[in-house]
C-alpha cells in the first residue's frame, strides 16, 4: 500500500493541474476513492497559494521617513504649545495688580470747580500706584468705589503698554461733591466728600438688620452716631 501511495502522490501534482494522462487520472481517482490520506494530500495542493508581497527596497527608508515626520510635528506641537504658554504668563504678569496701603498710595484729594459744578478731586502719587473704578463710573450714581493698587510686574506691564499702544489705569479721579467715594485699600477703606476724608457712622438700623451708615466729619455725626 505504501509503494502505491507513493506512486499515486507522485502523480498528484500533475492530476491536479489536469496533466495527466486519462489512464493515470483514472488510476489516481481509483486510488483516491479507497485512500483517505492521498485525498488530504490532493486537498491540500488545491488550496490557493497566498501571494506575498514583494520586498519593497525603499521600505525601511519609508518607515523611518514616517518615523521622523511623526516626531517632527509632535516637536512642533510642543514648541507652539510652550510659545502660547509663555505668551500667556507675559500677559498675565503684565497685569497682575496688587493692592497697596493707603500710606504707600499717598492719597491727595482737594475740590475743583469745572462748568459750575463742584468736584472732589482724588489723586494717588505712590510709585506706579493707580487707582481701579469698580464697575462703571456714573454722575447720578450717590457713591463711586475704587481700589489704590500697583502692578505687580511694572516692568512688564510697561513693555506690554509700549507694544500694544494702551495706557495705565488713572492716577486720578474726579466725582461729584455730592457723591462719597469710596477708597480701598490694602490695610483701610477710606470715605471722601467734597473734598475732605469722613468716616463711615452707624446711623441705625435697616428694614432687613444690615447697618444703615451714615457718613460725615466728627463734628456732625461723632457725638451722636456710633462709628462703623
Amino acid at each position: 500500500m505504501k509503494l502505491e501511495c507513493d506512486v499515486i502522490r507522485d502523480l498528484l501534482p500533475l492530476y491536479a493541474e489536469k496533466l495527466a494522462s486519462p489512464a493515470s487520472s483514472a488510476l489516481v481517482e481509483q486510488h483516491l476513492a479507497e485512500c483517505e490520506a492521498c485525498r488530504a494530500e490532493l486537498e491540500q495542493m488545491e488550496k490557493p497559494v497566498p501571494v506575498q508581497p514583494e520586498p519593497q527596497p525603499d521600505a525601511p527608508l519609508r518607515n523611518i521617513r514616517k518615523t521622523l515626520q511623526k516626531k517632527s510635528i509632535r516637536i512642533a506641537a510642543a514648541a507652539v504649545l510652550a510659545v502660547l504658554c509663555a505668551f500667556g504668563l507675559v500677559f498675565w504678569m503684565g497685569g497682575a495688580k496688587t493692592p497697596v496701603t493707603a500710606e504707600q498710595a499717598q492719597i491727595w484729594t482737594y475740590n475743583k470747580k469745572e462748568n459750575e459744578a463742584n468736584l472732589c478731586v482724588l489723586e494717588v502719587q505712590g510709585e506706579n500706584v493707580r487707582l481701579e473704578l469698580e464697575g462703571s463710573f456714573n454722575w447720578g450714581k450717590p457713591s463711586v468705589t475704587v481700589r489704590a493698587v500697583r502692578y505687580t510686574f511694572p516692568h512688564i506691564h510697561a513693555a506690554l503698554e509700549g507694544l500694544l499702544g494702551t495706557s495705565a489705569s488713572d492716577t486720578s479721579i474726579a466725582v461729584s461733591g455730592t457723591q462719597l467715594l469710596t477708597v480701598q485699600c490694602a490695610d483701610e477703606t477710606r470715605y471722601y466728600r467734597d473734598g475732605q476724608q469722613v468716616d463711615r457712622y452707624i446711623a441705625g438700623e435697616n428694614p432687613d438688620g444690615t447697618p444703615d451708615y451714615a457718613y460725615g466729619t466728627e463734628q456732625e455725626y461723632g457725638h451722636d452716631y456710633e462709628k462703623g
